[in-house]
């Protein structure tokens, strides 16, 4: 019997051990503006995708699209099994709407208070054999005019 294998075995349990995900939830999450009101400007949606981004990019999450409109945004985000679809978009919620208003006050008179997200919020699992679709129908859905006259 060779024991020379036994000590490092016993390190690498020693370390930090973090389980390997092979699987990655797909979610297509959509919200609106408080009372569907159309407030977000161009100005407002990049701040908005820069915010989701960071966010995405601070906690670890995989973001594969964001696109927003004048009353609604998508986020388009891959999670592993381990973590929850609810705290993910409370976070994104919380953390985009707060640095909206702190950015851009004027959001703050236009929805007449100091809430720039609805409290409801829908999510759509997506297959990964869709998930490219997805991201083209948001992209298509949401293409600036001038995009869309170069692109035919």
């Amino acid at each position: 019997m060779n024991r020379t294998l036994a000590p490092k075995v016993k390190e690498s349990l020693l370390s930090r051990w973090e389980p390997l995900y092979r699987s990655r939830l797909h979610y297509l999450v959509t919200w609106s503006t408080r009372g569907r009101r159309p407030v977000l400007r161009e100005r407002h949606i990049t701040a908005f995708e820069t915010l989701i981004q960071q966010a995405c990019d601070e906690r670890g999450y995989s973001l594969l699209e964001v696109a927003a409109g004048s009353d609604h945004a998508h986020v388009l985000i891959g999670l592993r099994p381990a973590q929850s679809i609810s705290s993910v978009v409370r976070e994104l919620k919380g953390k985009s709407g707060m640095a909206l208003l702190t950015q851009h006050p004027e959001l703050r008179v236009w929805l007449r208070g100091n809430l720039v997200w609805d409290e409801r919020y829908a999510v759509e699992t997506v297959s990964p054999a869709r998930v490219d679709k997805v991201r083209e129908r948001l992209h298509n859905f949401h293409a600036h005019p001038n995009q869309l006259a170069e692109a035919s």
